[in-house]
């Protein structure tokens, strides 16, 4: 199972993209998974939000993936690999995502989690007012 969120056309080379086949309830079959694609290449603009559930069998594929965009090892290449042996289902995440890939969508994560916890957001809100009054 993969999590899924839009994403505007003009960022889908940023992401790991899916092709979206026959819904299954409230999910849907993935018929592609292609990691950064060109914007025209892409089979949608549906980005992975990087939540899985994936069998064990993924990290026996892992230890032999060869690099992919970037120079790294992908792990949506080692999915689409899993792929040919078993089928992928994929749903729409409903809540808020960060792109921690990206140094700015880590620092906002973190924010993000500091002002959402009861016990320090007071303090962290505090802190960021400080912060921001330096500037």
């Amino acid at each position: 199972m993969i999590a899924v969120e839009e994403v505007p056309p003009e960022r889908v080379h940023m992401y790991g993209i899916v092709g979206v086949g026959a819904p299954v309830g409230e999910a849907f079959k993935i018929t592609q998974m292609v990691e950064k694609p060109k914007r025209e290449e892409a089979p949608s603009n549906l980005s992975i939000t990087g939540r899985y559930i994936l069998q064990p069998e993924i990290f026996r594929i892992l230890e032999n993936q060869p690099r992919g965009a970037g120079g790294e090892i992908q792990l949506t290449d080692g999915m689409v690999r899993l792929a040919q042996t078993q089928s992928f289902l994929g749903f729409r995440f409903a809540g808020q995502s960060f792109d921690c890939g990206a140094k700015i969508g880590f620092l906002a994560a973190n924010v993000a989690y500091g002002l959402a916890r009861k016990d320090i957001a007071a303090d962290f809100r505090a802190e960021l007012k400080r912060l921001m009054k330096d500037l």
